[in-house]
């Protein structure tokens, strides 16, 4: 059971599901020489199909609106796969100057609780607080996501962040929220135009 949860959420990567997205570590290749990417393709590492085009889609459609074209790796990559050939190909008839990967790194379950206040008058009253100050106690889990962009002409890691966030179900809404937080700092950072 335990291995299925894992899988549902590794699954639902990218599918990063994560309410709200932070950077925890990022890192910039300064060697870089650029310029600012106009084209990338998109790669969701996810088990699920489903969860991998949902991902790619979602991040391609907010690469798009941000001015930037983009190209979904599940076009030319068989599931399953590790797709080389495919990705080469694809970055070669899409012109992609870039691409971009993204994996989940890790998932830990945490446990919040909400303590109860303090219980006064006597027996009576204690017992009538005990019912109304019952503690709250949520499971979640933090989602933690590796996003990589590479150079496919000299094949070399050019820049990287990790983000954490709330696992959610909602794919789409997660994706966008992570394409929200990336694309600006892609585009601060140099590595997109």
């Amino acid at each position: 059971m335990k291995a299925l949860r894992l899988f549902a959420i590794a699954a639902g990567l990218v599918l990063c599901a994560c309410s709200s997205v932070s950077i925890t570590n990022q890192w910039r290749d300064p060697a870089w020489p650029g310029p600012p990417a106009t084209n990338v393709v998109v790669v969701g590492i996810s088990r699920s199909d489903t969860m991998r085009h949902v991902f790619e889609d979602t991040f391609s459609q907010q690469l798009q609106a941000a001015g930037i074209q983009a190209a979904p790796s599940y076009t030319q990559i068989p599931a399953g796969t590790t797709g080389a050939i495919g990705l080469r190909d694809l970055v070669k008839s899409s012109g992609a100057q870039v691409v971009l990967v993204t994996r989940v790194q890790r998932v830990e379950q945490k446990v919040s609780v909400t303590p109860s206040g303090p219980m006064y008058g006597g027996f009576y009253g204690w017992y009538g607080g005990a019912w109304a100050s019952v503690p709250d106690v949520q499971q979640y889990d933090v989602v933690t996501l590796e996003t990589s962009v590479w150079d496919p002409r000299s094949e070399k890691l050019i820049w990287t962040v990790t983000t954490q966030g709330i696992g959610t179900k909602n794919i789409p809404k997660a994706t966008t929220e992570l394409a929200q937080t990336l694309i600006p700092k892609l585009k601060t950072d140099g590595i997109l135009r």
